[in-house]
């Protein structure tokens, strides 16, 4: 059997298993539409440049992800970042519960001096998955954020996370 077709089952038991555990409608019209629908995705999503993408993060990555150090740093890091999201998580709920809401959005532009698109992707997306922030965008030398408080806001000033992000990869920070 092909690459590809030995590929293609397997996204799509993923994607109809994925579907039947949160659809909770077991009839045959639920099932039937579930399932059409995932052989509609793994067959539009296989084939989307999936060798050339994965070649050029493979090279734009280089010696990071190819050194064990930093397979071996990663999962400490999303342990110290789970750590960080259930802080921020309980921030925002205090914020939210108080009699005044006392938000206080704000952007702002932190410096980043990160090197790579796979240590600044990982801090961009560790600020959006923590609570109260969101990455706006990505410029050079500089990441902007939208918080929701200004506490959170002066949490990512002080480079913690950066710093963190960094020292997992091997790359250079502020």
């Amino acid at each position: 059997m092909p690459v590809i077709r030995i590929a293609w089952l397997i996204l799509f038991a993923i994607s109809f298993g994925f579907w039947l555990l949160l659809s909770g409608h077991y009839d045959v019209f639920h099932v039937s539409a579930g399932a059409i629908c995932a052989a509609l995705v793994a067959a539009l999503t296989l084939g989307i440049e999936r060798r050339a993408h994965f070649m050029a993060a493979a090279r734009e990555a280089g010696p990071l992800f190819r050194s064990g150090a930093a397979w071996a740093r990663f999962p400490w890091y999303l342990l110290w970042l789970m750590g960080q999201m259930v802080k921020a998580a309980l921030g925002v709920a205090a914020v939210l519960v108080h009699p005044r809401l006392p938000i206080t959005p704000i952007i702002v532009r932190l410096p980043c001096a990160l090197d790579g698109d796979l240590p600044l992707t990982t801090y961009g997306n560790s600020i959006t998955l923590t609570p109260g922030t969101v990455t706006v965008d990505v410029q050079e030398g500089a990441i902007v954020v939208h918080a929701l408080t200004r506490e959170a806001a002066d949490d990512l000033l002080g480079g913690a996370m950066e710093a963190r992000v960094a020292r997992t990869f091997g790359s250079r920070s502020r």
